[in-house]
């Protein structure tokens, strides 16, 4: 009868560790920080400094982070979770304003297909919804990485998620724009 008054304290030690234990599978934020990390291998060096510098340069004009980050898994995580958990653990985008992006990629490998998502902070909601953040993904992201040309789809991407962010257009427009290419 002891063990069986026990046995909620074992399940619940057993569920933190497991809890635990995934939080251990979002990386640490490098040191020196920077906006593109590529864990995956997809780039070469010179398409990481390409992208890293266009971000850089943004972040600094209107303090609006994006990042790109490539992992080789998601240790068992959803997609959205694990880019909400790396998103907050890094602290990307400034905390007072949730003005960060976080574009994220799990290539496809031979047993598995490959996984995208954008994130938002809230603060850039109303801007850039995610409606459009899967827009992107399709018409910017997709056209290039099947291609095998990942920087490109990531370069325009991150490009019009600038633009969005400066308000050079709406997410409506851009809805419309690409229905219309589309079409």
């Amino acid at each position: 009868m002891k063990n069986l008054k026990l046995l909620p304290f074992i399940l619940l030690i057993i569920l933190l560790n497991n809890d635990m234990l995934k939080a251990q599978d979002i990386p640490d934020r490098p040191s020196p920080p920077r906006l593109v990390n590529d864990f995956a291998g997809m780039l070469g060096s010179q398409e990481t400094g390409l992208l890293e510098n266009k971000l850089v340069s943004f972040n600094d004009s209107t303090s609006t982070q994006i990042a790109i980050v490539t992992v080789r898994s998601l240790g068992g995580y959803d997609i959205m979770d694990y880019s909400q958990r790396l998103g907050e653990k890094w602290g990307i985008g400034q905390k007072k304003l949730d003005n960060g992006i976080l574009i994220l990629v799990r290539p496809k490998t031979p047993e598995s297909n490959g996984e995208i998502s954008i994130t938002t902070g809230y603060g850039l909601e109303g801007r850039i919804p995610d409606l459009t953040c899967d827009q992107i993904i399709t018409n910017e992201i997709l056209p290039g990485f099947r291609e095998g040309n990942y920087y490109q789809g990531l370069d325009a991407a991150a490009s019009t998620l600038m633009s969005l962010a400066r308000g050079e257009f709406s997410a409506e427009q851009y809805g419309k724009k690409i229905s219309k290419n589309s079409g």
